[in-house]
């Protein structure tokens, strides 16, 4: 065989082989090292949810004006008993004949106090009050009083209970003539009407 021949021969025979490496006889070929890792890109962090708007708060209801209250004494209609303010109690008064009286107005409380005689006369407001007097007449000696004792209101009406005592038996009494007159004051400026009742009771002895 000539060297030309001989040198194709060569080259078919490295072709069959497939690695296109030489490796020196004697060494073994090295393996293959790991495959170096591919990187990967973490993934990118999930978006926050948006904030949402607080629902919008109801208004807070309006707090009621407060009312006035009612003036100290003041009944309105069907309240009852209706508070008594007492001007003044009197054995000696100078009013010498039973009464039972209502004033309305400042001239006619001026005439009764002018009547009892009694000093410095006490102011009264007639836009909301009235006076109430009650006289037992002229008695022959000391023992006797009189007392408004009990005012009730029904609707636009006043009923006034009046007690009157009498010494009892054997007290010993003050031998002089007596007036006894009580005047009190009511809040009842808008009254219509209005009644008297009388009682009598037996006072102790003192």
């Amino acid at each position: 065989m000539t060297a030309r021949p001989l040198s194709l021969a060569l080259l078919v025979s490295l072709s069959a082989c497939g690695s296109g490496r030489l490796v020196p006889s004697g060494r073994p070929e090295p393996a293959p090292g790991p495959a170096e890792p591919t990187a990967v890109a973490p993934p990118p962090p999930a978006a926050e949810p948006a904030a949402q708007p607080a629902p919008p708060q109801p208004a807070p209801a309006a707090a009621p004006a407060p009312q006035p209250a009612p003036a100290a004494g003041y009944a309105p209609y069907g309240a009852g008993a209706v508070q008594i303010r007492r001007i003044g109690q009197w054995s000696a008064s100078g009013i010498t004949a039973p009464a039972r009286l209502i004033i309305r107005d400042d001239s006619s409380y001026a005439r009764l106090w002018s009547e009892l005689g009694a000093g410095a006369r006490p102011s009264v407001d007639f836009t909301r009050d009235i006076v109430i007097a009650a006289a037992a007449g002229q008695r022959s000696t000391g023992g006797y009083s009189i007392a408004v004792e009990r005012v009730t209101r029904s609707g636009p009406g006043l009923a006034i209970e009046v007690v009157e005592s009498t010494p009892g038996p054997g007290c010993s009494t003050a031998q002089t003539v007596t007036q006894p007159v009580d005047v009190v004051v009511v809040a009842a400026a808008d009254v219509k009407t209005w009644s008297f009742s009388d009682q009598s009771r037996e006072a102790g002895c003192k």
